[in-house]
């Protein structure tokens, strides 16, 4: 049975990634500003939404009995192909026209090394790797654990081999590049994000950690600010995904959706059709915004009150609309899917 709250927290996790992503755009205003004092605060509000995706895949994986194995890998191959193919998309989009990233080596190197967005497609891979291990242990099913361990001890030991060799051609080390073992790091938030499903809060802890979470969030906005002001420029010393603020905005955010058991039958079926378009916008929006970025606009000029709300809804809306004309051609549906 398809849950709707998971798919409203894929549409918040999107949204609020392509409105992080926007705000990159006026990120060079002078920190001492009030401007920049409410994208500073935003910024460290929205930093953990992308925990979401992964919480998410571990609320799916996790809560099945059985998990098949051959069919796993089938997905996590899926992830490296998207990988390659929108690699090779963006950054020939970029080498053809938009000419923004094209002083970063060769043009090889770079499809090989990933557009900049595109290492959560990797990293979410390693991670599905991980994956038939905690199963087959939360499960007792001892053929998925076996073949679990024996595959992450295969990439570990690899992955460090061919990173100790010497003296590497420029086109191995990019290849080599998007599977760095720190990404592993990300596993602990998909059995967080499952047991966050299986032990719901109560209102009153749900309420608790929101007043907590806004509270450090608050603080470290203040800390990065005075920091970057101390400095004389925008800085994102406190921020990170995994950090104490994004790690408990995640928390709180997931606990929160998954509060709502149930919504009004007019809404699952638009909200289903976003959340298809999710992973659609993930993967096209940063090439929306780098066509701004490469016209060297300076944006500082003009009033972000208005231009930041216009920016972010362009952004979003004609990525859920190339999203879903992709999804609706059969040839391409699996660009984005």
């Amino acid at each position: 049975m398809r849950k709707s709250n998971l798919d409203l927290a894929r549409v918040a996790a999107i949204t609020a990634v392509v409105l992080g992503h926007s705000m990159m755009l006026f990120w060079d205003f002078d920190p001492a500003s009030p401007v920049w004092a409410v994208y500073n605060l935003l910024w460290i509000l929205i930093r953990g939404t992308l925990m979401l995706f992964f919480m998410i895949s571990g609320t799916l994986f996790l809560d099945r009995e059985k998990l098949d194995f051959k069919r796993h890998m089938r997905r996590t191959l899926h992830f490296l192909l998207l990988f390659y193919a929108w690699s090779l998309l963006c950054n020939a989009i970029d080498t053809i026209w938009l000419h923004y990233w094209t002083g970063d080596g060769t043009f090889v190197t770079r499809v090989l090394g990933g557009y900049f967005h595109l290492w959560f497609l990797p990293t979410m891979a390693l991670c599905y790797c991980a994956l038939p291990l905690l199963h087959g242990l939360a499960h007792a099913n001892a053929d998925n654990a076996w073949k679990g361990a024996l595959l992450l001890f295969a990439i570990v030991t690899v992955k460090t081999t061919l990173d100790a060799i010497p003296d590497k051609p420029d086109w191995f080390e990019a290849l080599l590049h998007p599977y760095d073992l720190k990404y592993f790091r990300y596993f602990v938030i998909m059995p967080l994000g499952w047991q966050l499903s299986k032990r719901r809060l109560s209102g009153r802890a749900l309420g608790t950690l929101g007043a907590v979470t806004l509270a450090v969030c608050a603080l470290f906005a203040w800390l990065n600010r005075r920091h970057a002001i101390s400095v004389g420029a925008a800085v994102d010393t406190f921020y990170g995904d995994l950090t104490v603020t994004a790690g408990l905005m995640a928390c709180f955010l997931y606990s929160l959706i998954l509060k709502i058991e149930t919504l009004p039958a007019g809404l699952t079926g638009p909200l289903k059709t976003l959340s298809a378009c999710s992973f659609g916008v993930y993967l096209i929006h940063p090439v929306l915004i780098d066509t701004l970025r490469s016209r060297h606009i300076d944006l500082t000029q003009y009033s972000a009150v208005w231009l930041f709300p216009l920016c972010f809804a362009c952004f979003l809306l004609l990525s859920f609309g190339l999203s879903f004309l992709l999804l609706k051609i059969p040839g391409l549906k699996k660009l984005v899917s």
